[in-house]
């Protein structure tokens, strides 16, 4: 008897799931005509931090020169309100200073020299008088071009000061948001709906798991984008099967942080759309050879 109620009960699932399976995908993600998003983009890392102090304007012009499509920053808020561009809520491991962000005023933080990261390249030696920038001076100088914004500290106020820039300087259309922390990508959505947001932790999570399944399609994706790692505690995270799931959706694939040409060559055959990257100069050299 119990045999063959738990055949029934497997019977019903397997057929819950083929349903699942043969239902159409859901709504697709509408690409903005703004927002040049139809071919692959070079995403500079900090601005590509192995190659000048990350995170700066001279790290992002730098990026620029040497083919960055994409500046990716990191922002965290000030004492004073203002955003600055850091990856650390301290600035011991990026300046020859040290303190939180959140404590000190953006004068106090500029009053030190930037810095490659003293863990990740310790061994490299910045020119000195390179600045911590605020984002707004980034904006000022760097209008034309397409940033990727994490949104680092937890709270609400940082993503009140990013809408405030991003629309203050018309900028909505060279904007995409993301942060790991999916409440804060939902309270920027509602505040913010005219700017583009990649998916948060949690949300990436949710869609991986679906793809998994073959379920992917049935994903009703907030976000325009999803920045995934190539491995995760010794898992393959990005596969060709995963990628093809999240174009169904018309969704972008972006992976961080990749600085070998090995993976960046395997990553480009696989089709995602974007790498993320601390060397644009070799990602450049191999979507630009040079004949």
């Amino acid at each position: 008897m119990l045999i063959r109620a738990f055949s029934a009960i497997i019977a019903c699932l397997v057929l819950v799931y083929v349903l699942l399976l043969m239902l159409p995908a859901y709504n697709r993600v509408a690409r903005p005509a703004g927002y040049q998003s139809n071919t692959f983009d070079i995403i500079a890392h900090r601005n590509g931090r192995a190659l000048v102090p990350g995170n700066t304007f001279e790290a992002a012009i730098n990026a620029l020169d040497v083919g960055a499509d994409v500046l990716e920053i990191d922002v965290h808020l000030t004492v004073d309100n203002v955003l600055v561009v850091r990856h650390d809520a301290i600035i011991d491991t990026t300046t020859n200073g040290t303190g939180y962000i959140a404590q000190m005023t953006a004068a106090q933080i500029q009053s030190f020299d930037a810095v490659f990261h003293k863990v990740d390249y310790p061994n490299l030696v910045a020119p000195p008088g390179i600045q911590v920038p605020t984002l707004e001076s980034l904006f000022q100088r760097i209008p034309e071009n397409r940033y990727l914004i994490e949104i680092k500290p937890l709270g609400t106020a940082a993503a009140d000061e990013l809408c405030r820039l991003i629309t203050g300087y018309d900028l909505a259309d060279q904007v995409v948001v993301g942060s790991f922390h999916d409440s804060v990508l939902v309270y920027f959505r509602e505040i913010c709906p005219d700017v583009l947001t990649s998916l948060g932790e949690d949300e990436a999570i949710w869609l991986f798991v679906l793809s998994k399944l073959g379920l992917g399609h049935l994903y009703n994706s907030p976000g325009y984008s999803v920045q995934l790692p190539m491995y995760e505690e010794g898992m393959t995270i990005v596969t060709p099967g995963l990628v093809r799931a999240i174009h169904q959706l018309n969704m972008r694939v972006e992976v961080w942080t990749i600085n070998d040409p090995q993976t960046m060559q395997e990553l480009m055959d696989m089709g995602v759309d974007s790498i993320i990257t601390d060397r644009p100069d070799i990602l450049e050299g191999l979507v630009n050879p040079v004949l």
